[in-house]
């Protein structure tokens, strides 16, 4: 079991972002990802399936040929080999869900 506080020791880089592994199991992996404002993940090809939740602030994020704009609570799930990418419009918090 694993437990702990979600935003614990968050910091907002400017220039890129602060990924924190929560869990990590055979299978999947969970990230804390922080992003001040301003800050990318520059849109990347990735070989797993992804969820991305939104818990703090408001971000641009990449999925294949689409850009889609998300607040708290919103989320987007992307399959495997599709183009994805973050762009923190605020200082944001996202929760990443990987396979």
């Amino acid at each position: 079991m694993s437990t702990g506080d979600i935003f614990e020791n968050l910091v907002f880089p400017k220039g890129g972002p602060n990924k924190t592994a929560l869990v990590q199991r055979d299978g999947y992996s969970v990230m804390r990802i922080s992003l001040g404002k301003g800050a990318k993940i520059p849109p990347h090809v990735a070989n797993h399936s992804a969820f991305f939740l939104v818990l703090k602030g408001r971000a641009i994020i990449t999925s294949g040929d689409e850009d889609v704009e998300l607040g708290e609570n919103e989320f987007v799930a992307m399959e495997a080999n599709q183009m994805r990418g973050i762009q923190a419009l605020e200082d944001s918090v996202i929760l990443g869900v990987r396979d």
